[in-house]
């Protein structure tokens, strides 16, 4: 499931939400165990168990470092975007973990916000996948038992471009079972 959510090493900015979310004491910074505790406490995913198919694309490129003609192509095969698809067990949708939402333990990502329910999520994360490279995104998403969609925003550093920034939309819908 992770795949439907992480792009490059995964996400975006910093950005602030009414409600607390996971950080339950107030400090601005998301612990491992606060995290935990928001995931378990939204239950069960609105989205049911199958094969998923998810579109990510960008509307919004900005590459100022690359030369014009590289930022052409980003911008063009971004903006048609990239179809995959993945199954999503009952055991996911029952329990997700961080990693339902693109935090792979490889990614080394860290939250400041992140509310999750049922039926959505807000989040931001700043993933530190290796080398230079600090990714940062914002998520916001509502899901339901057959399609979800999810803006993004994300902003890479430390790529031989320099700073990218990005911003698009996730787009998923079931179309059927897992193969067996």
């Amino acid at each position: 499931m992770h795949k439907f959510f992480l792009l490059s090493a995964a996400a975006l900015a910093l950005f602030a939400c009414a409600d607390k979310g996971a950080d339950t004491n107030g400090d601005g910074k998301i612990s491992d165990s606060e995290a935990a505790t928001e995931m378990a406490d939204g239950g069960a995913m609105a989205m049911k168990p199958g094969l998923w198919e998810v579109k990510i694309s960008f509307d919004k490129i900005e590459a100022p470092g690359a030369p014009a003609a590289m930022q052409e192509t980003l911008k063009t095969q971004m903006g048609q975007g990239v179809t995959q698809r993945s199954c999503l067990t009952q055991a996911q949708v029952d329990k997700p973990g961080m990693e339902f939402f693109g935090a792979q333990p490889e990614a080394n990502c860290t939250f400041e916000a992140l509310d999750r329910s049922t039926a959505g999520v807000k989040m931001a994360m700043t993933c530190k996948p290796a080398g230079p490279i600090i990714v940062k995104s914002k998520m916001d998403g509502k899901f339901s038992a057959e399609t979800y969609t999810m803006s993004i925003e994300q902003n890479t550093d430390g790529t031989p471009m320099g700073a990218v920034k990005m911003t698009g939309k996730i787009e998923g819908k079931r179309v059927g079972d897992c193969p067996a």
